[in-house]
């Protein structure tokens, strides 16, 4: 017996072997069958092609496109033209999609807006099909795919920043007219030798078979436009019959929400809500157009009929019927669109308790496009900033609403301080500021997409910004601890220490309320200058003992060093 294998117990093959074998067995069949290979090859350079050209368009956007998708929101029907326009230009509704969660993650646009975008967006990708039926199909694309692909292999080794987004643009074209190309020729060899002619899909049991087809498919490939290049390459060969291929054509519908589900998972309660939307609205237009399928598909013959569509244009019969459907289910969901958000906020309810240093904004979908990734810092950064206002407001020992609310009042600094009724500074800092600055940090460090030069700018800005307020507000945790030990009104300190609470509650005031007005650290300044020449007078005169006065002293410079940790940089004003 071999030592070792006695208490190994019977062996399974692992999962990497598995893998390793079925790779094997692919790689076998499509040795012994060139024309899978040449379909499989196709396939395969379409969906790279398609990862390529989404590279490229965030990178040449630099934020444009994410700022004409939020533009866009405010009324629904432009949401959904601009949805269905931005999805025709970019050929991605993923794209749109997961744009779409991001926003609604950061807290940017409302529910019902990202909504009609995602609405549009499923409208917008039925151009992909009139593409590939109309052009895709009947053009040798091949001749067009090589020069593209060298310029933009060339391009993208040798160029930088806008460029090198335009030489992958170039390569993501080349790569989806070859992988066409291919799938025509591999569908080209089976002619003679393959018929689904028995798939005739005359009986209605049949379709949601097909619909089926159509959702694994899409779900297996992560894309819908893939599925349809099957499709229509299958129906322009004469491999697969009409009606069937329309069904397959509506589960390709259905597939495409996958995306945002997956999306989904590492977003928050507003990001699931949309995903159900998507859900929601696919699966709605799917049972409507596989109900009135043959309907639909009379329809389309007059439709065709009217635009002078031959009667074997099979392919391009498909498209028409892939926009028909969706735009019908624009026309069913638009109205009720207000009471789908509803009904998706009380079934995906927010946290009820939410820890106190826990994110709200940095979604995983955040991460995907440079303007939410901005604007998600942008939000959560407001968030810290405002506890450590409040935070600052415990460590001089003022009630919050008393200084951020309205302008301090000085009768509230020379009220009695009970020293048992204020927090620990640190513990709040611990509890509240700490957590929430770690995950700020962590998405900071996880930002991984082109940025403008004003995006990075402002990222970094936001960076440092979160740092000074921590640092302000381990200034305030030294500065808490001395004016709780002189709260006496008898204190020698006390009337001093009054000034200086008061300095800095006008100094937070203005940062919370008009932060652009500058000077905000004046008051504190004019409070030490003061204090530092009547403690010389009072030293000189025996009034106050010296380890007091360096103790006042020490506070003072606490002070003034939390007023200019909060103060903006000039360059950011």
């Amino acid at each position: 017996m071999i030592p070792g294998l006695a208490t190994a117990g019977p062996l399974v093959p692992s999962r990497r072997v598995l893998e390793l074998l079925g790779l094997a067995a692919g790689a076998a069949v499509l040795v012994a069958r060139l024309d899978l290979a040449t379909l499989a090859a196709g396939l395969g350079l379409f969906l790279w092609g398609m990862s390529h050209l989404e590279r490229a368009i965030k990178r040449l956007s630099g934020g444009t496109l994410d700022r004409w998708l939020h533009a866009a929101t405010r009324r629904p029907l432009q949401a959904i033209g601009v949805g269905a326009l931005t999805t025709a230009l970019v050929q991605s509704s993923s794209l749109v999609t997961l744009l779409a969660m991001s926003f609604v993650g950061a807290g940017l646009v409302a529910l019902p807006g990202a909504i009609a975008l995602i609405f549009g967006a499923n409208l917008g990708t039925t151009t992909g099909a009139w593409l590939i039926a109309g052009l895709g199909l009947k053009v040798d694309l091949a001749h067009y795919a090589m020069p593209l692909l060298a310029v933009g292999l060339i391009g993208s080794r040798l160029l930088q920043g806008s460029r090198a987004g335009l030489a992958g643009l170039l390569l993501g074209v080349g790569l989806l007219f070859l992988g066409i190309d291919f799938m025509k020729l591999g569908f080209q060899t089976w002619q003679d030798g393959l018929s689904l002619d028995g798939l005739a899909g005359t009986r209605f049991w049949h379709w949601p078979l097909f619909v089926l087809f159509g959702v694994a498919a899409t779900v297996v490939m992560q894309s819908s436009h893939a599925t349809l290049l099957i499709i229509l390459t299958a129906l322009a060969s004469g491999q697969l019959p009409y009606l069937p291929a329309l069904a397959i054509a509506i589960g390709a519908n259905i597939g495409t929400t996958v995306t945002a589900l997956m999306g989904a998972l590492g977003a928050g309660s507003a990001g699931r809500r949309l995903a159900g939307a998507h859900l929601i609205f696919n699966l709605v237009t799917a049972c409507v157009a596989l109900a009135l399928l043959l309907p639909l598909a009379s329809l389309v013959e007059t439709l065709g009929g009217w635009i002078g569509l031959a009667e074997s244009a099979w392919p391009l019969k498909l498209a028409l019927f892939h926009t028909l459907f969706n735009g019908l289910g624009i026309l069913l969901m638009l109205p009720v669109i207000p009471r789908l958000a509803a009904l998706l906020e009380r079934l995906i309810p927010e946290p009820r308790r939410q820890a106190p240093g826990e994110a709200r904004y940095l979604d995983a979908t955040a991460l995907e496009h440079a303007d939410t990734a901005v604007a998600a810092m942008e939000q959560e950064a407001r968030r810290l900033e405002r506890r450590a206002y409040h935070l600052l407001c415990a460590a001089i020992l003022m009630p919050s609403a008393e200084v951020i609310g309205h302008p301090p009042d000085r009768a509230v600094a020379r009220t009695a301080i009970d020293t048992d009724a204020w927090p620990s500074v640190n513990a709040r800092y611990h509890a509240r500021i700490k957590p929430l600055l770690a995950e700020i940090l962590d998405f900071y460090a996880r930002i991984d997409v082109p940025l403008t030069e004003d995006q990075e700018a402002r990222l970094e800005a936001l960076y440092q910004r979160s740092l000074r307020l921590v640092e302000a507000v381990r200034f305030g945790e030294v500065l808490q601890r001395s004016l709780l030990r002189h709260a006496d009104p008898a204190s020698p300190l006390r009337e001093a220490h009054d000034d200086l609470r008061m300095a800095v509650a006008e100094g937070l005031n203005r940062l919370a309320n008009a932060p652009e007005a500058g000077q905000v650290g004046q008051a504190v300044e004019e409070t030490r200058r003061h204090w530092q020449h009547e403690l010389a007078d009072r030293l000189r005169h025996q009034q106050l003992d010296a380890w007091l006065a360096s103790s006042l002293m020490n506070d003072l410079h606490q002070a003034s060093r939390l007023m200019a940790a909060l103060t903006p940089p000039q360059s950011v004003d």
